[in-house]
């Protein structure tokens, strides 16, 4: 259901010809901040991510011009921050520059990608002493084939030691990825992976299918989805044995928590740096990925655009319900206020789901407010 959500939009929106954008105007104060830092000093196979190869003069640049980006928008504040990559635990001067300059705009939770070999003890506590409370733990295995399958260029003893100093650390949120690859090994070792790691008792952790994306490696295979839907009946089971339950899509989160980690899933959103993007409810842009063009629209005082999609009313709301269905709930009072002229389409697109089994509805007390939840049997 959620990929035919994602289907419509991306058959009807077309990026726009014209990507000179002077701002954003965004219909809530309710804003996340997503900052890309795309230095790598290992490259992994099954990585999508636009990433470069790490070169410490080209960091000290690339958070000058970060700022010179971040000072094209307007001021305002933001109820998070996430840092991904790249590996932006790799070079903490450049995370520390960039902390320092956004950290006030910034009043939720700042998040940040971990990767398994910066997880030492000291450079943890160097990463909560310079305001991150949320971390995300990139182990992807605790399975040396599995590992070297995935061309991670370590063993599965570091992401252990990796796992117990990020737990030990005291940060607020700690969750753990993991990756499995149905189609190379058998379903016990993702199995083995979230019990072990569970045992540990982590806030969250995501797991997900590896994507066999055309820019990796694995470009000439495909997904089983019937397969990957399979292993996740059988993860459920592990998580609720050990006190976690499917809060999304592909993460786990213990029981009862309050919190959650997540960039994506994001009313709207602001992004800096690379290949970044930004969701504004009418428009949808990413970022350049190349660093020349990122250097140069910036050093003319423009915006580092790439691509721009100009959302109609009924796109920006289907993009918004994505997100949404993603996280496994819909707000439709909110969802209306967004974007009240789709809100009628919305209803009955929303009743006939529900209808057809893909959907459940819950009402508040409030009147003509009610949530769609997704049933976890229509991934």
């Amino acid at each position: 259901m959620v990929e035919l959500l994602k289907l419509y939009v991306k058959s009807k929106a077309k990026p726009s010809k014209n990507t000179e954008l002077t701002g954003y105007i965004f219909p809530s104060e309710n804003i996340g901040l997503y900052l890309h830092v795309p230095f790598c000093k290992h490259f992994c196979d099954f990585c999508p991510y636009h990433k470069l190869k790490y070169d410490p003069a080209l960091a000290r640049e690339y958070a000058g011009l970060v700022k010179k980006e971040y000072r094209l928008h307007e001021p305002r504040r933001f109820n998070s921050l996430y840092i991904g990559g790249g590996t932006p635990s790799g070079d903490l001067t450049l995370l520390k520059e960039l902390l320092d300059f956004l950290r006030d705009n910034v009043i939720g939770e700042i998040a940040l990608e971990v990767h398994p070999i910066d997880a030492t003890s000291e450079k943890l506590k160097e990463m909560k002493e310079s305001g991150i409370n949320y971390i995300s733990l990139g182990i992807q295995s605790l399975d040396d084939d599995v590992l070297k399958h995935f061309g991670r260029g370590y063993s599965a003893k570091t992401n252990f030691l990796a796992l117990e100093n990020s737990i030990k650390a005291g940060f607020d949120f700690v969750d753990v990825d993991l990756v499995f690859d149905p189609l190379a090994f058998a379903d016990k070792k993702i199995q083995s992976d979230l019990e072990k790691i569970m045992k540990l008792s982590p806030q969250q952790i995501s797991v997900y299918p590896m994507m066999r994306f055309s820019c990796t490696k694995f470009r000439n295979t495909r997904n089983n989805s019937k397969k990957e839907l399979k292993i996740f009946d059988r993860l459920d089971e592990i998580a609720d044995k050990n006190g976690y339950e499917r809060d999304t899509l592909w993460t786990y989160k213990k029981k009862n928590l309050v919190g959650r980690y997540t960039s994506v899933a994001r009313e709207f959103y602001l992004g800096l740096g690379l290949s970044a993007s930004t969701f504004s409810g009418e428009i949808f842009a990413v970022n350049t990925f190349s660093m020349n063009l990122y250097r140069k629209r910036l050093e003319e005082g423009k915006l580092p655009i790439e691509i721009v999609y100009h959302l109609k009313g009924l796109q920006g709301a289907l993009y918004y319900s994505f997100w949404a269905f993603y996280a496994g709930k819909l707000d439709f009072a909110r969802l209306s206020r967004f974007f009240p002229g789709s809100s009628k389409k919305l209803r009955v697109l929303f009743e006939t789901l529900r209808l057809t089994g893909y959907l459940s509805k819950n009402k508040y007390d409030l009147p003509s407010h009610s949530t769609w939840s997704k049933k976890a049997s229509s991934i």
